[in-house]
């Protein structure tokens, strides 16, 4: 519904009156353990499965243990870890102590990792033996960081805690969980993408991640049966969707990395139904001819975010996937709480593959003028804004930031540019940041990237501007080539000029590349592209 230039969704949804985050994830794995031993995770890489019931045993084992290692409600406890078994359990025994969880990317360069843990100021780091070896050093710096516990391997120094050591036995049907305020109590603090800057603390509540869950819940998803995921387990959308798909009764397959060969090899043999898939994956699915030596006839649904994807990259991926039923996409942010706008399912709802889909129910969403704030009416780009039981506590340690974020009406502004159709449908061009200004106008980035994947010749793109001191910025093109294409950047200009308008044209030209740098969930990292055209500059001096 759009009224007054604001678009509705269904009325909100109802969540569990404790308002614990922690006391719903009981009660569902309690209530999945009731008729049947039901393995809801499976280790693609090794093969090892997990059943509810072992989860639910591992999840009051270790929280009770850090009870009596002193863990108490508001403390903040980080895990630093690529996916991994240990992992879930992990974070759900944290929630469980009345503690608040941090993610951390273990790729993190010392100063970002050194630059987050001031943020959060962790209590304790639970660790896997790969984020230790990378970052125990810069742990050990920050103050407020008194224990660190390690998931596998040979303990990697003396002050090192087992985790096999931390659980303690406990009867799972006389647990309880630490009370919390659920509208308030801070239950996550993960950290935005930062491709445009040092991250951000993102807190998120009790209520936050219940409604994430309502939302999930809510969704029809009658042939989404077995998931799987390769998304980061310390990402949003990673975490989030893992920790609701464990606790929905469903199977998921994760693997700790994307290797192309496993990647479909792990399709086939455990007959997945549906993938949690950022951009390059779909792209991948579309244009990679291993693609065609697999059987990926199970899989019957796909689920994107993270980062916009062209109707085209979608029609080319549906070529090869003879039954799925759609790519599904949403839209979101870590601030709000995974998901705020998704395609719908249901046969009553208009699909618009290319779209980031409606409002979740509950959520008030607008787009504004990035100049005078005025509300604008359908097909007119400007900053979405957003309101709702979705939208984060705040900034950890940062109020101004935080204060920042939020307009006169009290709606979050994304800094995404988009626009809504006469449906109430929003799509998503770029980021406000990302926007290059060419001549006076502004060229969204990923619009004409989905241009240049249109060639056959050409397997990934990402576009940044070039400084001029005529034009102000002048788009560039980094390209990688399809394996055995001789593509040149004469035959790209051609094509790209003839398909978008005149400012949107590769003004500054193609240069080719092997990779587009890119954060785990799939975002390009622009600011790498534009410091690989500082070098190129430099070095032509």
């Amino acid at each position: 519904m759009i009224s007054n230039n604001v678009v509705t969704s269904d009325p909100a949804l109802h969540v569990p009156g404790h308002l614990s985050f922690a006391q719903y994830i009981i009660d569902k794995l309690r209530e999945n353990c009731e008729h049947e031993d039901f393995v809801c995770v499976i280790n693609g890489d090794t093969g090892h499965k997990i059943t509810t019931k072992q989860i639910l045993q591992d999840t009051v084992n270790v929280a009770t243990g850090l009870q009596k290692m002193g863990v108490k409600r508001g403390d903040v406890i980080g895990v630093c870890s690529e996916n991994r078994d240990e992992y879930i359990s992990a974070v759900l025994a944290v929630i469980c102590s009345g503690a608040t969880v941090t993610t951390l990317n273990v790729l993190y360069t010392k100063e970002e990792m050194t630059h987050v843990l001031n943020i959060s100021k962790p209590k304790m780091i639970f660790a896997s033996e790969v984020g230790l070896k990378r970052n125990i050093a810069t742990m050990k710096s920050i103050s407020s960081i008194k224990k660190i516990i390690q998931f596998n391997g040979p303990l990697v120094d003396e002050t090192v805690i087992d985790f096999k050591r931390v659980g303690v036995k406990t009867d799972p049907q006389l647990f309880e969980p630490v009370e919390v305020q659920g509208w308030a109590d801070t239950v996550l603090i993960l950290y935005s993408s930062g491709t445009t800057g040092l991250p951000k603390g993102v807190m998120l509540t009790h209520l936050n991640a219940l409604y994430s869950a309502a939302s999930f819940n809510h969704d029809n998803r009658p042939k989404d049966k077995t998931l799987l995921t390769i998304v980061p387990w310390y990402h949003a959308f990673g975490l989030l969707s893992t920790i609701n798909y464990v606790l929905v009764k469903k199977q998921m397959v994760y693997l700790a990395g994307f290797n192309p060969l496993k990647y479909l090899s792990t399709i086939q043999e455990y007959k997945v139904t549906s993938l949690a898939a950022v951009p390059p994956i779909v792209v991948f699915l579309g244009k990679a001819p291993i693609v065609e030596k697999y059987d990926l006839s199970s899989i019957a649904v796909i689920w994107c975010g993270a980062a916009p994807l062209s109707a085209e990259t979608i029609n080319q991926a549906m070529k090869r996937l003879p039954n799925c039923i759609g790519i599904f996409q949403a839209y979101g942010m870590t601030e709000t709480s995974l998901v705020a706008t998704t395609d719908k399912m249901e046969d009553n709802v208009k699909r618009k593959p290319g779209s980031g889909g409606y409002p979740l129910a509950g959520v008030k969403a607008k787009v504004v003028d990035i100049e005078t704030r005025k509300r604008l009416g359908p097909n007119e780009n400007g900053e979405i804004c957003l309101k709702g039981p979705i939208i984060m506590k705040g900034y950890a340690g940062d109020e101004a930031a935080t204060r920042a974020m939020f307009d006169e009406e009290g709606y979050m502004k994304t800094g995404d540019i988009g626009y809504y159709d006469k449906d109430g449908c929003f799509y998503i061009v770029d980021r406000l940041k990302e926007l290059i200004k060419y001549k006076g106008s502004q060229v969204a980035p990923a619009a004409v990237e989905s241009v240049v994947l249109q060639h056959s010749g050409v397997a990934e793109c990402g576009v940044v501007g070039a400084p001029d001191e005529v034009a102000g910025e002048l788009p560039v093109a980094f390209v990688v080539k399809k394996p055995g294409s001789n593509v040149t950047a004469k035959e790209l200009l051609d094509f790209t000029d003839a398909r978008l308008s005149s400012s949107s044209r590769l003004h500054g030209g193609v240069i080719f590349v092997d990779e587009i740098p890119k954060n785990p969930s799939g975002k390009i990292l622009r600011r790498a592209l534009k410091q690989k055209l500082l070098q190129k500059s430099k070095s032509h001096l």
